[in-house]
């Protein structure tokens, strides 16, 4: 039944020679891999490619393939252009669709990307992918690479570079699929719709308008690097991509992820179908056979989902043909075949980068900024030696009870950190505090948590070495907890970090000084909430380990230069300042004091 499908699907073009070394403009080749690509048919070779064997390729064992036995291969190299790119410095190995889309359209589209090895270009964002106008180039969505963020989306003929929004942060690019979902709603006026997902995550949901005119929209993908001579770094770069997929339903191109209110494929996305479910044994099915795979992906039963797919085939036709595949059997035939709505797992630093977006409510935005400020992103949330401390019981000369309080007061004298309490055990101190907060934030807004409290325990070591040498290292745990509100619930809360100082007095009146701290950050935690995604109740899962880590360096010099006045110097570098990756901090301070 489904091998003259097949038998279409898998041709090609054949070309007389070389192939790279045909006219691109006048007839270029058209290309597709062994799963298809739905209902945007074969993809076009760009005009202005170069004319070399390596940009563009299908290819099939040894390279990353997202599903079935290909996928595509794209290499841009320094100096390789081709056609009018040239004359404007630009480098490009893009493929494209001409089946378009107009105002009025309500379409689906689907493609996973592979980054192998990337790096990234200064001064250049390259576009991985762009909706673009057929005759008048509208710029509608580019899918840029941006040299600090990751890939972002660049709505760029209405909002501009200002408007664009993360979807991949930096740090995750490389050498991992990506699956993209674009849900678009064309139209010049007001009821347009611009959704993205990336693993399972909505990432934009743009309302408005997103188009111009009548003139019909087409979708490119590969890399392209304009005006590349603004680079100081132009590398060479290869990006895959694969399963690349256009349909009229989410259904019909998701093949990785699930769709809002049920129905797509579980795949690697965020849902909550579980193995050894129906739905689950109907997917694996089809996923065993790759012209199973290939005639789903095809639309050869446009609007149903991977699992009704399967359940269809195997009860007509496979369990006939003598196919089968674990847990499958004709007793479930008549089963019935709920797909849930996926999670929203999302992280810190990707919430917060992405609360201007429009994403999600003035609520959500205000309490997820209020929050992550105070106990997330955050170097000075709490430490041991911001605090008085003094034996209030001795029982040796090293030994005894120890008590500490805040140097932080307020102008009455008073303070809202917790007393400490410890014990002194020679050259080792342990300290305890604990607050009724959840690192610093008392419950509040859309953070509406009880009940919470943080223990803070600290252990100091302090070593003498020649007798003019002293280092101190101390360690700091936090443990935060708090009842579920009826808004928000808070997993439990670790933190941890590290503080050391190296001392050494030259002569009477040398002193050097050496810190290397890492403040006190959350290395477990998370938060839930319920929230609305398109008329449904959706579960968003915020991971609140951020992705940086504060390291503070510091030099420091303390020069006396009579009993009463001494001048100091310090030299400070701050890597991922308040936990927030991918910036630097320098700072030189020197001053005179003068004692009286």
């Amino acid at each position: 039944m489904l091998t003259a499908l097949f038998l279409g699907s898998l041709s090609q073009h054949v070309l007389a020679g070389n192939w790279w070394d045909q006219d691109f403009q006048s007839s270029p080749p058209r290309w597709t891999e062994d799963n298809g690509s739905g209902s945007w048919g074969r993809f076009w070779h760009h005009g202005n490619n170069p004319h070399n064997p390596y940009h563009f390729g299908v290819v099939g064992a040894g390279h990353p393939i997202r599903a079935g036995g290909q996928s595509f291969r794209f290499e841009k190299r320094p100096g390789q252009c081709g056609g009018g790119d040239c004359a404007w410095n630009s480098e490009r190995v893009e493929l494209g669709s001409d089946i378009g889309d107009q105002p009025g359209d309500d379409t689906w589209y689907a493609w996973s990307v592979y980054h192998q090895d990337y790096h990234f270009l200064d001064s250049v964002a390259p576009i991985h992918g762009q909706f673009k106008t057929a005759n008048k180039g509208h710029q509608y969505a580019f899918f840029n690479m941006d040299q600090n963020r990751g890939m972002v989306i660049n709505f760029d003929a209405f909002e501009g570079w200002s408007g664009t929004r993360p979807l991949i942060p930096k740090h995750q690019i490389s050498n991992r699929w990506h699956d993209i979902r674009v849900h678009a709603k064309w139209s010049t006026g007001a009821d347009g719709v611009f959704q993205i997902w990336v693993d399972g995550a909505l990432k934009v949901d743009r309302r408005g308008q997103n188009a111009i005119d009548n003139d019909p929209i087409w979708f490119r993908f590969g890399i392209y690097a304009p005006q590349v001579n603004r680079a100081g770094n132009n590398y060479s770069q290869v990006v895959y991509y694969d399963e690349l997929m256009r349909g009229n339903s989410c259904q019909s191109v998701s093949q990785f992820m699930a769709c809002p209110g049920g129905g797509g494929s579980t795949g690697t996305g965020s849902t909550s179908n579980v193995p050894g479910s129906t739905v689950s044994l109907f997917e694996s099915y089809v996923n065993a056979y790759g012209d199973l795979n290939t005639a789903f992906n095809n639309g050869l039963q446009p609007g149903k989902s991977k699992a009704e797919f399967g359940q269809w085939h195997y009860c007509a036709y496979g369990n006939v043909e003598g196919r089968t595949s674990a847990g499958i059997s004709l007793d479930i035939c008549a089963a019935s075949l709920d797909s849930t709505t996926p999670d929203i797992n999302s992280n810190v630093d990707e919430i917060e980068d992405s609360l201007s977006g429009g994403r999600f409510t003035d609520e959500i935005t205000t309490g997820i900024r209020s929050f992550s400020r105070m106990a997330v992103f955050n170097g000075k949330v709490f430490s041991f030696k911001d605090y008085y401390t003094f034996k209030a019981y001795e029982v040796a000369d090293t030994q005894g009870l120890m008590l500490g309080f805040s140097k932080k007061q307020k102008a009455d004298g008073t303070t809202d950190d917790p007393v400490g309490i410890g014990w002194l055990f020679d050259n080792v101190a342990l300290m305890v505090a604990q607050d009724n907060s959840m690192l610093g934030y008392d419950a509040k807004g859309i953070f509406d948590f009880e009940d919470p409290s943080t223990t803070y325990i600290g252990i100091g070591h302090r070593k003498k070495f020649a007798g003019n040498i002293t280092l101190f290292t101390d360690l700091i745990y936090a443990y935060g907890q708090s009842n579920d509100g009826d808004l928000v619930k808070l997993s439990d809360i670790h933190a941890l970090g590290f503080e050391s100082k190296l001392e050494y007095v030259a002569n009477g009146t040398n002193t050097f000084v050496f810190r290397f701290d890492l403040p006190l950050h959350i290395e477990d935690g998370s938060s839930r909430f319920i929230v609305s995604q398109l008329g449904q109740p959706v579960p968003l899962n915020i991971d609140l380990v951020p992705e940086g880590r504060e390291m503070r360096l510091l030099l420091g010099n303390d020069f006396r230069l009579f009993d009463s006045s001494m001048i100091t110097s310090r030299f400070m570098y701050t890597r991922d300042p308040d936990h927030r990756r991918g910036s630097n901090d320098y700072q030189f301070d020197i001053r005179y004091r003068f004692e009286y």
